[in-house]
Order: C-alpha cells, then sequence, then structure tokens
C-alpha cells in the first residue's frame, strides 16, 4: 500500500465537507470584524489613523504566527497549550543567544520551536497522552527551563540592537514585522491547499478513524502539525522579543489563550477539519481591532476580558460540529 488516499477512499468528499462548514463561519468572522472596526470608529475618530493602523498590523502579525501554528493541531482534533511556555523559552534563548552567535540565533531558536512541537506530537501520537494534558504539561516546562536560563527579564544592549532589525527594520518603506506575517500566512496557505501533508492534516480532523483506515499515516500527520505549531509559536516569540527589545519566562502566558482565541474567532472549527490559515488570518485582525480597539475607546481593562470571553463563546458555538459529539440520552 503505497499509504496516499485514493479520492474514493477520502480526497474529495471530507474537503467537500469542510468547504461547506467553512463559507458561513468565514462570513460571520467578516461581520465581526466590519462590526468591530465601525463600532471603534465611532468611538474614537483616531482608531482608523495611519499610526493606530499600523500598529495593529503589527500586533496582527505576532498573533497570526502564533495562531497558524496553533490552528494546524486543531484542525486535526488537537490543541496546542504549550505555545505561551514555548514563546517565552525562545524569548530568553533568543537574547541570550543574539551577543554570542549574531544571526545564527534566528535559526537555533526556531529549531528550538519546531523540536518542541515535535516532542508536543510524540507524545500525543506515540505515548498517547491528551493534547490538552500533554501541552498543558511541555509549557509549564518550557517556562521552568526559561527561568533557568534566567529568572529575570533580558534586555538587548545597544551593541546587538542593530541585529533586531530583520523584525523591526522596514523594507521598501514596509514594516519588516508586517512582512513576516504575510510570508507566514502564504507559506501555511501554501501548505495546506497545495500541498499532501496540508490536505492529510484537515481529513485527520474531519475523522481520524476513516483517515487511518485510508492507509493515512496519523501519526506522522500529528507529529507534522505539533512541529508546524512549535514553528509558529517560535516565530512569534522572536517577534515579540525583537519588539520588546527583551525576553523574560512570561512573556509568552497570554498568548496560550490568545492563540486559541485567534483560531476560534476566525472560524475554525475547534472539532477540526474546518477552517485554516485563511481563517485564522481574519481571526488575527479581528482581535487585533478589538484589543486596540477596546483600549482607545476606554474599556475598563477588567472588562475586557469578560468581552474577550463571550466573543470566545459566541465564535465556538457558531463553529462547533455537533455532529462529531455522542448523543446522551
Amino acid at each position: 500500500m503505497s499509504g496516499e488516499p485514493t479520492p474514493a477512499a477520502g480526497e474529495k468528499k471530507p474537503l467537500l465537507v469542510n468547504r461547506k462548514r467553512q463559507f458561513p463561519a468565514i462570513y460571520f468572522a467578516l461581520g465581526l470584524l466590519v462590526l468591530f472596526i465601525v463600532l471603534f470608529s465611532i468611538g474614537n475618530k483616531g482608531f482608523l489613523s495611519a499610526y493606530n493602523v499600523r500598529n495593529i498590523g503589527m500586533s496582527a502579525s505576532i498573533l497570526l504566527a502564533v495562531g497558524l501554528g496553533q490552528v494546524c493541531t486543531i484542525l486535526t482534533g488537537g490543541i496546542d497549550l504549550s505555545v505561551g511556555g514555548l514563546m517565552s523559552l525562545v524569548s530568553v534563548l533568543f537574547m541570550v543567544l543574539l551577543p554570542m552567535v549574531g544571526y545564527w540565533a534566528y535559526p537555533i531558536c526556531i529549531l528550538v520551536g519546531v523540536f518542541a512541537g515535535y516532542l508536543n506530537g510524540n507524545l500525543l501520537s506515540r505515548v498517547r497522552i491528551p493534547s490538552f494534558i500533554a501541552t498543558l504539561g511541555t509549557g509549564g516546562i518550557f517556562v521552568s527551563v526559561a527561568y533557568l536560563i534566567s529568572p529575570v527579564a533580558i534586555s538587548a544592549p545597544k551593541a546587538i540592537q542593530p541585529l533586531l532589525e530583520i523584525v523591526n527594520g522596514t523594507t521598501f518603506g514596509v514594516r519588516n514585522i508586517l512582512i513576516i506575517g504575510a510570508l507566514m500566512f502564504v507559506g501555511f496557505l501554501v501548505l495546506e491547499r497545495y500541498t499532501i501533508i496540508g490536505r492529510h492534516i484537515f481529513y485527520v480532523g474531519s475523522n481520524v478513524r476513516m483517515s487511518w483506515l485510508s492507509g493515512l499515516n496519523v501519526t506522522r500527520i500529528k507529529n507534522v502539525a505539533f512541529s508546524l505549531s512549535g514553528f509558529g509559536a517560535a516565530v512569534a516569540g522572536i517577534m515579540l522579543a525583537s519588539r520588546q527589545y527583551s525576553g523574560y519566562p512570561t512573556i509568552g502566558t497570554v498568548y496560550i489563550l490568545n492563540s486559541i482565541a485567534t483560531v476560534v474567532v476566525g472560524g475554525t472549527a475547534m472539532t477540526g477539519g474546518a477552517g485554516g490559515a485563511l481563517n485564522t488570518l481574519i481571526g488575527a485582525i479581528i482581535m487585533s481591532v478589538l484589543q486596540n480597539g477596546m483600549t482607545v475607546v476606554g474599556i475598563d481593562v477588567y472588562f475586557q476580558q469578560t468581552l474577550l470571553g463571550l466573543l470566545i463563546i459566541l465564535s465556538v458555538a457558531v463553529t462547533f460540529d455537533r455532529s462529531k459529539l455522542a448523543i446522551i440520552k
């Protein structure tokens, strides 16, 4: 057996199912985006100023990077709660390595992220620990390692700050952080739509048993999905550390919830098999618009989490595939 499913075994049918579920979710997400832009523009005339739009774009780029990795795990029916800890570890490691190895700190930190994701995938697929528990545990380990490397924040000395221009600089008048976000989006979009592994990630999330019966290597696919999540978290950690000129062991904590929110608000189903990079792009923009807008119109910071929680619940209610749940009478 070659390991590749024939169209009759699962090539076309899951794709058609995914499309039927995806369109309403995308429309819902786009509707939310338009609504938030209108409301915040009315609430503050400077919301759509060039300066504020640029800030929204830079924030969205970081959310997009970690969200694109997270969506790969969610599409398979799993979840990665270690992204925050991994971002923290990468931010600290990045600041330690920059004075020592210069530009080599970038690929080294990305490889660390990919390896961490591969470790998560093996805990899920080979040790057979649920992804929620496995990544919750490894996330704590990553934070612990970050504290062991440096229990306090590490700031970038002036001598190495030019090395951060890869993220903080500009190219033809466009901020590099926006270009990195765009490249990440294009790369993940091509992966999911035009490669075998991308289609297989959708198939496993749609029906893992049928994928296995069709001859797919489910273990390998899940390992790849979690490795991609590690890659996204590592890139986001580098972007965040570069933007703040520092790294510290709790810098990524908030991105655990925000990465999941970015995915589900964009319309990707938590049950797997429906959604993808385009949904995540929309979700990242929505989240950045919401967080920025709530601040500029003066919504209390303690109440902001309430609105975010309600938005997540609403989004999951719209996208959740209830046909995958057992009916309990």
